[in-house]
């Protein structure tokens, strides 16, 4: 599964032969063109992070970080097949963005003379993003093995995928009113086996082509989706070392996680009525409840002409080809269970803070911050102390300190002595 493999019939290059141009980070990205020989030598510099507003397409709303879908109405993408392209060659240099979800909680419950009542109490709700630890290539460096594959649909591939109709085919075939034919190129998108550099230049007019064909296809109705995917991660290894070291907290509720790929896919819609209505979350959650879908369903299915033939594969690991005595090879130099070492003090210290909520979000930097801290350094955080605090104990040792000083060292013996109480007898067990 994770070991890359040359398709002949279909157009597929790895992410070392996409020239080093700088990646799409900031709110005013390059053009990609993803199938060209590199011409630099100089190495890119790998950006601080990823920038949530670069998952945003053009025309798009209210896309969240952790939507899987990214979705965009604009009209010019539906009718300029070159905006439509560079649209989705910034995209393609985008990874997926992995989320895993871990949350702590305990059952409290109370006695009446009646009956007996019992509740579920969050203790810490929060999620690692996983991407820039975990993946590579998307900070603008040359990969040495295939660690991402863009693969694009030919017209001689043979592949079940949406070509332009309402159900999965192996060919194309073309609009009456606005059919595209393979000319004098038609040589370069048979996809027969070339070159690495030849080959970039098959997925490439490859890519162009499709976006000609739907910008040109009539149908009022219709989408086109570039889709992403991971390979070669396995979250459970994860899972357990995160579980270990919350137990070291003396947490005695129940850990639970989930995993979420978010970005995972990015379709543009024509901007036709019914599109706009099932693009509209109240609307899509007014046909859930009210079982609209049971009507609005076939309608979008025979109507919509649906373009689903670019997709990305980004392998957080990989099997060699080689004989090598090396099993699996990891994009970013650590196995699942290392990165979870990685991330281990910024996941205790945020289940001991009792973090949680829609927005809480532990990145990289995050993790970096923590890096080295013991457990006692995580639960107290006295090692951290910050230069106020610091200023104030140098006052109170000196005898200039004011009643404010007094009463905030207070509130922190009381707040340490807590949570000594709170490592010592274990926090978070049913009741």
């Amino acid at each position: 599964m994770g070991r890359p493999q040359k398709d002949v019939a279909s157009s597929s290059h790895s992410l070392h032969s996409i020239e080093d141009a700088p990646p799409p980070y900031s709110d005013d990205p390059e053009p990609f063109e993803p199938f060209e020989p590199s011409q630099s030598s100089q190495p890119a510099i790998p950006p601080l992070r990823l920038i949530d507003s670069a998952y945003v397409p053009t025309g798009a709303k209210d896309i969240r970080p952790d939507d899987k879908v990214a979705l965009t109405l604009a009209p010019q993408l539906s009718q300029n097949s070159e905006q439509l392209f560079d649209a989705i060659s910034t995209q393609i240099k985008l990874p997926p963005r992995p989320l895993l979800y871990i949350k702590g909680t305990h059952t409290e419950s109370s006695n009446n003379k009646k009956d007996k009542n019992s509740s579920t109490v969050t203790d810490f709700d929060f999620r690692l993003d996983l991407a820039e630890t975990l993946l590579t290539g998307w900070d603008g460096g040359r990969a040495a093995l295939n660690w991402m594959t863009v693969e694009v649909r030919d017209d001689e591939d043979q592949k079940p995928a949406y070509r332009g109709g309402i159900i999965r085919s192996r060919t194309y075939k073309a609009p009456k009113k606005a059919a595209i034919h393979l000319s004098e190129d038609s040589d370069a998108l048979l996809g027969q086996e070339r070159g690495d550099q030849q080959d970039q230049a098959v997925a490439g007019k490859n890519l162009r082509l499709w976006c000609e064909r739907f910008c040109n296809d009539p149908a009022p109705v219709k989408s086109f989706t570039l889709r992403r995917e991971l390979g070669g991660f396995d979250s459970n290894a994860m899972r357990n070392v995160f579980s270990t070291h919350i137990r070291e907290l003396n947490y005695r509720g129940t850990v639970n996680y989930s995993m979420v790929i978010a970005h995972h896919s990015v379709t543009i819609y024509s901007p036709h009525w019914i599109n706009r209505l099932r693009a509209n979350r109240a609307v899509w959650w007014a046909v859930v409840i009210l079982q609209l879908w049971i009507i609005a369903w076939p309608i979008i299915f025979f109507m919509e002409k649906r373009y689903e033939i670019a997709s990305t594969r980004w392998h957080s690991s990989l099997i060699p080809e080689t004989d090598s005595a090396v099993e699996r090879c990891y994009a970013r130099g650590r196995n699942e269970s290392a990165l979870a070492e990685y991330w281990a003090p910024a996941v205790k210290q945020a289940a001991w803070s009792r973090r949680q909520g829609g927005s809480e979000v532990l990145t990289r930097m995050d993790a970096d911050r923590m890096q080295g801290y013991s457990t006692q350094q995580v639960i107290g955080a006295r090692s951290q102390d910050s230069e106020s605090e610091r200023e104030r104990r140098e006052r109170v040792n000196s005898g200039q300190g004011g009643f404010v000083d007094g009463l905030v060292g207070l509130a922190r013996g009381i707040g340490e002595v807590r949570q000594d109480w709170r490592m010592s007898m274990g926090w978070g067990a049913n009741s």
